[in-house]
């Protein structure tokens, strides 16, 4: 049997009166969901005219979890310093050897 139990997420508020969780995502799996929005901003990337190939995963920089896009090519995409409120890194990717 199946119970619609709600999924609060990780803030000091939880379970109060859940008025203020209005559409939080759960930080308990942030990593996963840095996967869910490093799609929308490589769309974003290539749309702008970038033609280079790009990947982006979520990364722990200095214990903060941070969306790192990697590119291959000589000039970086121009990213955005914050993505929906979570920091962008950007490193250069090592060609692929042939």
């Amino acid at each position: 049997m199946s119970t619609n139990h709600p999924y609060f997420v990780g803030s000091q508020t939880s379970g109060v009166d859940g008025s203020s969780e209005g559409g939080r995502l759960s930080t308990v799996r942030l990593p996963q969901v840095l996967v869910l929005y490093s799609v929308p901003l490589l769309k974003a990337l290539q749309a702008a005219g970038y033609t280079g190939k790009l990947n982006a995963e979520p990364a722990l920089v200095d214990g903060t979890w941070v969306l790192k896009v990697t590119y291959e090519g000589d000039e970086p995409p121009p990213v955005p310093e914050r993505w929906h409120g979570h920091r962008v890194v950007l490193e250069k990717g090592e060609p692929a050897n042939a």
